[in-house]
């Protein structure tokens, strides 16, 4: 399949349809059009019409899979805290773990499990 690239300079007022990938040095506006974007859950449904669409569902664990290393460390610009909607954290055998030195990490800050 050949591929082609479009380059737009300025504002596009009517809209551009798009197949496939759109990078960008950065989006404006306030997001209230995109659909299929979450960091807060996966919804029951992508239907925008369907009330599946407004409720969402997560794993109330998080795992650190074996022979895996991470370093949760906040700064002051965040207050020095760092959060999860899961209820815990389990860290397989042979992996690591760490909250930096001065940050606080939260679990379950949505209150839901």
């Amino acid at each position: 399949m050949a591929q082609t690239k479009t380059q737009i300079v300025g504002e596009v007022i009517k809209g551009y349809n798009v197949t496939g990938v759109v990078t960008a040095t950065g989006f404006a506006g306030d997001g209230s059009k995109l659909v299929g974007v979450s960091g807060f859950g996966s919804a029951f449904s992508t239907d925008q019409a369907s009330a599946g669409s407004q409720i969402y569902r997560a794993p109330d664990s998080l795992t650190v899979g074996a022979g895996t290393s991470v370093n949760i460390t906040s700064d002051e610009s965040s207050g020095n805290l760092a959060f999860t909607r899961a209820k815990e954290i389990t860290v397989a055998t042979g992996a690591t773990f760490t909250v930096g030195t001065g940050t606080t990490l939260t679990f379950n800050v949505l209150g839901v499990f």
